[in-house]
C-alpha cells in the first residue's frame, strides 16, 4: 500500500511540473487574428504567425528572440482587395507568474522590440509596392494553462503596440507613426514548451525528478516497517542470552 501511494504522488508531481521552471529553454508559437476598420472605415482582416525561443533564467523572467509573418487585408465595396504583407524580427522579454493557489494556470506579459518591413499587393496582380521598413514595439498580456511536462496552451485578446516606419514610392519618401489598441479585437492562440537545461541530464530524466526523489526519501525515512532491524532484535526471542 505504501509503495502504491508513493507511486501516485510521484506521477502527480511529474504531471504538474512547473512550466515556468528556472534555467529552461522556452519555445513557443502562436497565431493571431484581428478584425476591424481602418481610417477610411473599410473592413480589414489582419492575421500573423509568431515563433520565438528564449531562456528562462529564474522563476519569472524569460528573454529571447522571435520572428513574425503576417498580412493585413482591406476590401472595399467593389470587392477590390489590397493586402499589406509584413515581417518582424527582434528580441522579447516575458514576465510570467502562476495564479494564486494554482500550479496549472498562469499569466504573463510580453514586450517585443522588433525590426519590421513589408510591401503591398492587390487583387489586380500589380507588382509589390509601398515597400517600408521601421521599428515595432508592443506589449500584451496573456493567460496560460500548463498541460503536462512543460507543455502549455496560451491565450491572449490583444494589447498595445506602436509602429514607426518609412514608406517609399515613386513620388516621395515619407514616415508614418501608428499607435494601436487591440484589446477585444485580436485573438491569439498558441503553444509553448519549456525544456529543462539547468541540471545534468541522465537517461529518462524528467523535470521534477529531484523533487520526487527527495519526497520519497523523506517519506521512507520515518517508516518503521521498512527500516532494517538491529542484530539484537533479530536474535532468538529478542532477549538476552544471559
Amino acid at each position: 500500500m505504501k509503495k502504491l501511494i508513493l507511486a501516485i504522488l510521484a506521477a502527480g508531481t511529474l504531471t504538474t511540473v512547473n512550466a515556468q521552471e528556472p534555467r529552461s529553454v522556452l519555445l513557443y508559437g502562436d497565431l493571431g487574428l484581428n478584425d476591424g476598420t481602418n481610417s477610411q472605415l473599410l473592413k480589414t482582416i489582419n492575421w500573423d504567425a509568431n515563433i520565438g525561443a528564449g531562456y528562462q533564467f529564474n522563476q519569472f523572467w524569460t528573454v529571447g528572440a522571435s520572428v513574425c509573418w503576417g498580412q493585413n487585408a482591406t476590401r472595399d465595396s467593389s470587392s477590390f482587395k489590397q493586402t499589406e504583407n509584413y515581417y518582424r524580427v527582434g528580441p522579447f522579454c516575458r514576465y510570467s507568474h502562476y495564479l494564486d493557489n494554482s500550479n496549472i494556470f498562469y499569466w504573463y506579459a510580453q514586450f517585443d522590440l522588433q525590426y519590421e518591413g513589408g510591401y503591398g499587393t492587390n487583387s489586380n496582380g500589380d507588382p509589390a509596392f509601398n515597400k517600408h521598413t521601421g521599428i515595432y514595439t508592443g506589449v500584451y498580456p496573456a493567460i496560460g494553462m500548463n498541460v503536462c511536462r512543460g507543455m502549455c496552451l496560451n491565450f491572449a485578446i490583444g494589447g498595445l503596440n506602436y509602429l514607426t516606419d518609412k514608406n517609399q514610392n515613386t513620388a516621395a519618401t515619407y514616415s508614418t507613426n501608428t499607435f494601436n489598441f487591440t484589446f477585444g479585437h485580436m485573438v491569439n492562440v498558441g503553444l509553448s514548451k519549456n525544456f529543462n537545461v539547468g541540471h545534468k541530464m541522465h537517461m529518462n530524466h524528467q523535470p521534477g525528478d529531484e523533487v520526487v526523489h527527495r519526497n520519497l526519501e523523506a517519506m521512507g525515512s520515518g517508516d518503521d516497517d521498512d527500516a532494517p532491524r538491529s542484530k539484537r532484535s533479530r536474535s532468538h526471542g529478542g532477549g538476552d542470552d544471559e
